[in-house]
């Protein structure tokens, strides 16, 4: 299973705990094909493995059909020839771009210097309100559901290995992100920062301090990430050392 998929069935299966969005939430198997539907949240609704039969797309239509916005996602491995030539073949899909999964050994760790004013703070229980409406800051989000979102977060806090901070500039909350530490792996999971103090080299500095951090509890254990091909993310990824360990291709449903 890549990580990408590892740490949504495990944020999906903290998610179940909210007995007022369960019902919205289902995964399925079928075949080498895993599905995941959050039907308000556009994110988790796409599905990723292998689509060996034209049937087999009318089952994902289907599936996704009870989504609030008529949108979902089918993520395939580059190198799936067999699948990409089946998806094609259907007018409703389009090919919309890459994925990455990013990999580093923490000994080829280069990095960046980290700003003197930024440090990360845990995030608890007593400030997880805070940090909801700072994430939803971030990501400029129109529909601020935010005691969905802060509720969503007190559960993931429960989860084992999974940590978020705050990422603080001159001691003001200027940004978000988090880890995610497995037995065999950590992830860099979310990040972002408010609009008006991206571009000052506050999520660089993040960056470094996460991939130390993992180093210090994880030791050796690679460490994965995400991003869009060719992003600025991918980029700054790619400057801390990380390389490419499994390129998706996002195949976008288009009606």
């Amino acid at each position: 299973m890549n990580t990408l998929l590892h740490y949504d069935l495990l944020r999906l299966d903290a998610f179940q705990n909210n007995l007022s969005i369960r019902n919205h939430i289902a995964v399925e198997d079928f075949g080498e094909l895993t599905l995941l539907k959050f039907s308000p949240i556009n994110y988790f609704n796409y599905c990723i493995g292998k689509v060996n039969s034209l049937e087999l797309l009318d089952y994902i239509k289907k599936f996704y059909s009870d989504i609030v916005e008529n949108k979902h996602q089918i993520l395939i491995d580059s190198g799936d020839y067999l699948s990409s030539e089946i998806i094609q073949q259907s007018p409703d899909y389009k090919l919309e771009g890459k994925i990455s999964i990013m990999k580093l050994i923490p000994e080829n760790f280069t990095g960046y210097p980290i700003i003197a004013e930024v440090d990360l703070v845990p995030v608890t229980e007593q400030n997880i309100k805070e940090f909801a409406w700072l994430y939803l800051s971030c990501f400029e989000a129109e529909n601020r559901h935010e005691e969905s979102v802060e509720e969503n977060f007190r559960l993931k806090l429960n989860v084992k290995g999974l940590q978020f901070y705050f990422i603080n500039f001159k001691n003001k909350p200027v940004g978000i992100t988090g880890l995610y530490f497995h037995p065999n792996f950590t992830i860099l999971s979310v990040g972002a920062i408010l609009k008006e103090y991206r571009f000052l080299g506050i999520h660089k500095s993040a960056l470094s301090w996460r991939i130390q951090k993992s180093e210090a509890i994880n030791g050796s254990k690679p460490v994965f990430s995400w991003a869009y091909k060719d992003s600025i993310s991918y980029e700054n990824m790619v400057k801390t050392g990380m390389t490419v360990s499994e390129e998706l291709l996002i195949y976008q449903h288009a009606r």
